[in-house]
């Protein structure tokens, strides 16, 4: 070896320890100089998932009080100015922090009570804005349909549906809600709408559903005769409900309602009547008596009742308005007032119990007593009548036994102001007649008030 060769590799070492001490150096002053650093500001840390590396205690909790709403990651973090942290206790994590290594990351919680008044804040100003942040993220993107099935045109199909990029909208706002109560930052996850899959086992369980559901049967019985609705053979289309169950179209049962009304109602319907005499009397349509079928409220429930898991009985009666309901024609109790001849005829359970005498009012004008189907509205013991006269004049009768019915103060009553010879006279009508309701002797009407009750018919005719 020459001399050359063996003094050669002394500089190439001593360029090597220059490099190795200017490395140190660097690190040994960047070392020092993140210790100065870090003295005043955050390591790796966040407060209540709040990243506040690198900030100064006022700078953390400015961060931590200030509220926005951003997208992080696959989380949608809502910031409320509302629930404030107090620079206190983030400077009790500043030091809490100084003490751990540099090189790990701290997820650190600051103490952050939600009053009432700061939940509603957040429920009624924050959500609305964290509901529009969803809908405007899922504009433009696919919405999710779910593969569900449905009866159409009375088979059973299934629709495949769409799977979408949608989020789930409610989901988020439930999750909001919870946080909302306790946490200082609301950071929900940005759920996507699940998609229900044709061959999946939701769609199976519908198909089972809507089979029984189309074998389930409705009877509505009425006052004289009984209906069987099998839902298979009413329904033609329908479709599956939030809670499981089916809606089905109304169109059939809805005509069959109203045709079936049209039969049984009786309120407005002429009556036809025989007298004492066996004379047949048509009775004019109008008044107050009968009743009828409340169309929409029984198509619903014939449709509601097809959708349970089991047969369902329903009684017409519950769906009756009006009076006299599952009666035909007359009955064999009520009044019947021939107007032509004033008199009165009470029938009890098909008797004649009382023929009585009576006076009117006029036959035409202001105090003409109308003819139809009226109904006993009530009855009361020692009332007083008011009204006016023809003249303009106030007028208060007293009686012992009063039978409203109309509204507008047509009734049976004693009126013993009216001299005996009027009662039955059609001539002294002119002159003694009433202000429409129909006046009986005060020795009779006891007889009227015995065999009559609330809510019987009476007849009025010519």
């Amino acid at each position: 070896m020459s001399r050359r060769e063996k003094f050669g590799k002394k500089p190439k070492n001593k360029l090597l320890r220059r490099i190795v001490l200017a490395v140190v150096l660097v690190l040994f002053g960047g070392f020092i100089g993140s210790h100065f650093y870090f003295q005043n500001h955050f390591k790796f840390t966040k407060i209540n998932d709040v990243d506040v590396s690198g900030l100064t205690v006022a700078q953390a909790t400015k961060k931590l009080n200030t509220s926005h709403i951003d997208e992080d990651g696959n989380y949608l973090v809502v910031r409320d100015s509302k629930i404030k942290v107090n620079p206190k206790d983030v400077k009790k994590l500043f030091k809490d922090r100084s003490s751990m290594s540099m090189m790990t990351s701290a997820k650190l919680s600051a103490k952050s009570d939600v009053t009432q008044k700061q939940l509603n804040y957040r429920l009624k100003t924050l959500l609305p804005k964290f509901e529009n942040r969803i809908d405007q993220i899922n504009t433009g993107r696919k919405q999710t349909v779910d593969a569900k099935v449905l009866l159409q045109d009375g088979k059973m199909v299934v629709k495949p549906g769409v799977k979408g990029n949608t989020l789930d909208k409610a989901k988020m706002v439930k999750d909001f809600k919870k946080q909302a109560k306790s946490s200082l930052l609301i950071s929900v996850k940005m759920t996507k709408d699940g998609y229900v899959k044709p061959d999946s086992q939701q769609v199976a369980n519908q198909k089972k559903q809507l089979a029984k559901t189309l074998d389930n049967t409705v009877t509505l019985k009425t006052y004289n005769k009984t209906y069987k609705f099998v839902a298979k053979r009413w329904v033609t289309n329908g479709y599956p409900t939030a809670n499981g169950t089916y809606k089905f179209d109304s169109t059939k049962v809805k005509k069959w309602v109203a045709k079936f009304a049209s039969k049984v109602n009786t309120l407005g319907k002429p009556v036809t009547i025989t007298t004492h005499q066996g004379k047949r009397v048509r009775i004019h349509a109008g008044g107050t008596y009968g009743w009828q079928v409340n169309q929409k409220a029984l198509t619903k429930n014939i449709l509601k009742n097809m959708q349970r898991s089991h047969s369902v009985t329903m009684n017409l009666k519950h769906y009756a308005v009006g009076t006299g309901y599952g009666i035909k024609g007359s009955g064999k109790t009520y009044v019947a007032i021939d107007l032509l001849n004033l008199h009165e005829y009470v029938y009890k359970d098909g008797k004649l119990k009382a023929n009585i005498p009576i006076m009117s009012g006029t036959l035409s004008g202001g105090n003409r007593t109308p003819q139809g189907a009226f109904y006993i509205m009530y009855k009361q013991r020692h009332a007083t009548l008011r009204g006016k006269n023809s003249d303009g004049s106030k007028y208060a009768s007293p009686v012992s036994y009063w039978e409203p019915l109309t509204n507008s103060g047509v009734g049976l009553h004693d009126s013993p102001w009216q001299p005996a010879s009027v009662y039955g006279n059609p001539s002294a009508r002119s002159q003694y007649h009433s202000h429409g309701c129909l006046n009986n002797p005060p020795s009779q009407m006891p007889k009227v008030w015995k065999y009559t009750h609330t809510l019987e018919p009476v007849f009025i005719y010519y």
